[in-house]
């Protein structure tokens, strides 16, 4: 009997870290989640330059600070975006990514709309 349940357990947390490193986010959908959180255009796939339009006008932002973890489990985000040309456009973003989740842990936003 005593035997059972530690297989048991041993199943069931192999399947639950099975299931975590599985649903980890990755690059892509941390691109996909951007775009539908902010109202913005990403230009790459890791969504280090992306584009804003304010009315007429295509604002270009790019990543001037920061760093992509992939973990096993968890996947972490920090990156500061500014514009060259106009230093009022600006966001820094924290985010932290699990079981297919994404959830801002901090965030400092100029002139950049959400959705």
């Amino acid at each position: 009997m005593k035997k059972r349940t530690w297989l048991l357990l041993f199943v069931a947390v192999i399947t639950a870290a099975a299931i975590a490193i599985i649903q980890k986010p990755d690059e892509s959908d941390f691109a996909s989640w951007m775009e539908d959180t902010y109202d913005i255009q990403c230009l790459d796939e890791r969504c280090d330059n992306f584009l804003i339009e304010e009315g007429n006008e295509r604002i270009l932002m790019q990543s001037v600070h920061g760093g992509y973890s992939s973990g096993v489990f968890l996947m972490e985000v920090h990156n500061t975006y500014r514009n060259f040309d106009d230093a009022s456009y600006y966001l820094e973003l924290e985010v932290a990514g699990v079981f297919g989740n994404i959830m801002i842990k901090n965030e400092k936003v100029k002139r950049i709309n959400k959705r």
